[in-house]
């Protein structure tokens, strides 16, 4: 079973395609369009980061006793790509072409990396950790995600 890997990698392509209407926006200059899908996109980022955050780790962690592992190491990137995160959207807001697309550049090739290693060692790990919980889990996970399709308040 590889449901929580499928639903999270799914997600990890929502915020991708996001990304690159955001990244086709700016290269278009409609500014307007950018800034919309932008707020999309991080909001979308965000919600990842906390179902990851508050619902997936704390339970992966109380299973497997891994409290400095793959989790730790995650929570830190997710640190950095907020930062990244604020950073592009200040850009956004100037409309500073070089700096956005620098900011974006260092993001995209982060999510990559970052994905990577979810997609490939934790997520794995969490379906084999979490199968007997999938019931509860998933619900909570989508619900969480699920705010990704929505425009932010």
């Amino acid at each position: 079973m590889r449901e929580i890997s499928e639903l999270m990698t799914r997600d990890h392509r929502s915020c991708d395609d996001l990304l690159a209407t955001v990244d086709n926006a700016v290269a278009n200059d409609k500014w307007a369009l950018a800034e919309g899908e932008f707020a999309r996109f991080q909001k979308a980022m965000l919600n990842h980061f906390e179902a990851e955050e508050a619902i997936l780790f704390p339970l992966f962690e109380k299973r497997t006793g891994m409290h400095q592992g793959p989790t730790q190491v995650m929570r830190s990137e997710h640190v950095q790509m907020r930062q990244l995160l604020a950073a592009a959207e200040a850009a956004l807001a100037e409309r500073a072409v070089d700096d956005y697309s620098g900011n974006a550049e260092t993001l995209l090739i982060m999510i990559q990396q970052h994905n990577v290693k979810e997609e490939n060692i934790l997520y794995p790990m969490c379906d084999q950790q979490l199968a007997d919980q999938l019931e509860a889990l998933l619900p909570k996970l989508q619900k969480q995600l699920s705010a990704n399709a929505k425009t932010p308040a």
